[in-house]
């Protein structure tokens, strides 16, 4: 294509006219883009009420919210409106039932109604509230001991019940015996609330009427409501949630939201129990106290001699009184010129009554028999302390053993009834005991340790005849243990220990027991010397442990002597007892005596 020069200017004009036009349309663009940012921008101050408006509203929504929460607006959302079994709180299954809290806990034991009266099964009684009331399933008598006198009640008066096969207690007569807080009895369902532990609790007020769940979830069923003013006890707390007691006796969970003005205080409790403050009869100085082992009335005259080399001895305990029958009867070996030798002496006569020396008697069995029988106990009582007294004697030295774990109650009621017959004419009570193991609780030291005037350990025995390995009568910590154990129930200042005047001589057979022999201080000397035994300090034991063999016989002893029982006073001084106690005199070394009376001195 062939172009002249006014062709190519007039394409340049025009291109040049198009290049303008669209530079001015781009810059009107601009322009009126900016002309509308200014637009806005002359609206400025509407936007700005608007975003506060908006901030505004959002701000009482969320206060809206926030003041729901707090206030528990929100707690009713999702929340169940479902009433909870409240008879299955309490295990309740008819309306003679009466459900239980006790000591802040729903418990399984319920008691009954019976007229007007709510009765507690005798088990919970006792194992629960009052361990001092005792009931005779033979006789049917439920009895209390206090220091003067031993009060009964029978089935039928109004408060003892038998029913179904059970023994129930009047609620008013358990609280009139016993330190409990009792509430009045509420209905639908019946329930009571009982508290025998005090001390530090805490309280709550509800600040506006709330559900009561069973369980910490607002899904849980509701027990009960808390209005607006109830003051109620707090049982515990986690973040959201606390247990309380509410004023109608229930334990539940209710949002801590609902709570305020927390306090913790003291509370005390009822003082409704009898005072069972036993005056007990007590020595200046250290007990020391030898058994004297008497069979038969002759045996009596030997008080003199023994009374001539044992220097120290303060106390003795003739073995005078024996069980021989179920109806409660004993031997009766006593002897009045035997007491009145011994008070010459300057010293006192605690008469031995055991269940162990009547032949024909069995001291598990018949024992039983006779203690489980209120008026056979009351028999043994009267002819027991009638006859002491008559002999002159200062008290009364129980020594009961190989007992069931059956007879355990009925021995505690006869230490109760014997104190009281007992004082009644100035005779001092005391009793013999295992050292504290599982087999041994039956004795219920703890309630000796109220009582006895003492409490006597018989800290020997470790190893006896029975036993499938040699070893000490006696070691070192096995006393200890003794005292200690036994001093978690009894004060000190009534606890004698029981320290052996013999020990044993082992024999042994390829490593077996073969054979053992219980002897004297003095006796087991001379074994040793004789068959050339080896001696050495067994530290573990605290004795002097001496072995040897003779053909395929091997000979073990743990001697009983004066370095021995010094470490058993040692023991016995920093534990703080109240004395010891030997058995048995006769087979001691003589020359022990002299240790003996270093300890009574305090040397």
């Amino acid at each position: 294509m062939n172009l002249n020069d006014d062709s190519l200017n007039e394409i340049e004009f025009e291109d040049r006219e198009t290049v303008r036009r669209r530079v001015e349309e781009k810059r009107a663009r601009r322009h009126g883009k900016h002309r509308r940012r200014g637009g806005h921008g002359h609206r400025g101050p509407g936007c700005l009420i608007f975003l506060i408006a908006v901030i505004i509203a959002f701000a009482v929504m969320a206060g809206l919210i926030i003041g729901a929460v707090k206030g528990g607006i929100l707690d009713d959302i999702g929340a169940s409106t479902k009433s909870a079994d409240r008879s299955g709180l309490f295990g309740l299954t008819d309306d003679s039932q009466v459900g239980i809290i006790l000591n802040d806990s729903y418990i399984e034991e319920t008691a009954i109604t019976s007229g007007d009266k709510v009765y507690l099964p005798m088990e919970l009684v006792l194992e629960k509230l009052n361990a001092w009331f005792y009931y005779d399933s033979n006789e049917k008598l439920l009895l209390y001991s206090t220091p003067t006198e031993t009060l009964q009640w029978t089935p039928g008066d109004g408060n003892v019940l038998e029913q179904d096969g059970r023994v129930w207690i009047s609620l008013e007569l358990v609280s009139s015996y016993t330190d409990i807080f009792v509430s009045d009895l509420m209905t639908d369902p019946a329930r009571i609330v009982i508290r025998n532990e005090f001390g530090k609790k805490t309280t709550a007020k509800v600040t506006k009427t709330a559900p009561v769940r069973v369980f910490d979830s607002k899904k849980s069923d509701v027990i009960t409501k808390a209005s607006k003013g109830d003051e109620v006890r707090i049982v515990s707390s986690n973040n959201i949630w606390s247990m309380i007691e509410t004023v109608d006796g229930y334990l539940g969970y209710i949002k801590n939201n609902r709570l305020a003005s927390f306090n913790e205080g003291e509370e005390s409790a009822p003082l409704n129990a009898p005072d069972l403050s036993y005056e007990n009869i007590s020595y200046d100085g250290k007990i020391i106290l030898g058994w004297h082992q008497v069979m038969n009335v002759d045996a009596n005259s030997t008080i003199s001699s023994v009374l001539s080399s044992d220097k120290a001895m303060n106390v003795i305990s003739p073995t005078w009184y024996s069980l021989t029958d179920t109806e409660g009867n004993i031997s009766d070996i006593s002897s009045a010129s035997y007491s009145a030798s011994a008070h010459d002496a300057g010293v006192k006569v605690w008469a031995v009554v055991d269940n162990f020396n009547a032949s024909g008697f069995n001291a598990t069995d018949d024992t039983y028999e006779v203690l489980s029988y209120t008026s056979k106990r009351q028999k043994l009582i009267n002819t027991l302390v009638s006859s002491v007294a008559a002999s002159g004697a200062d008290g009364i030295n129980v020594d009961f053993e190989q007992l069931s774990g059956e007879t355990g109650l009925h021995f505690a009621q006869f230490v109760k009834e014997l104190y009281i017959v007992a004082h009644a004419q100035g005779l001092a009570v005391s009793v013999d005991n295992y050292v504290p193991k599982a087999y041994s609780m039956l004795y219920h030291r703890e309630v000796q340790g109220v009582v006895c005037d003492y409490v006597v350990i018989m800290g020997y025995d470790e190893h006896t005849a029975g036993s499938d390995e040699s070893g000490p009568v006696a070691s070192i910590d096995f006393v200890r243990e003794g005292i200690e154990d036994t001093e978690v129930d009894v004060d000190p200042s009534k606890v004698i220990n029981g320290i052996p005047f013999y020990t044993r001589i082992w024999e042994e057979e390829n490593g077996s027991v073969k054979n053992s022999s219980a002897v004297g201080m003095s006796e087991a000397a001379a074994f040793v010397r004789n068959h050339s035994l080896t001696t050495a300090w067994d530290e573990g034991a605290g004795a002097n442990y001496a072995e040897g063999t003779s053909g395929n016989t091997t000979y073990r002893v743990w001697l009983e002597d004066a370095q021995s029982i010094s470490q058993k006073f040692s023991v016995m001084d920093a534990n703080n007892v109240a004395g010891a106690a030997f058995w048995k005199l006769g087979l001691e070394d003589p020359s022990i005596w002299d240790l003996i009376a270093s300890y009574a001195s305090g040397q």
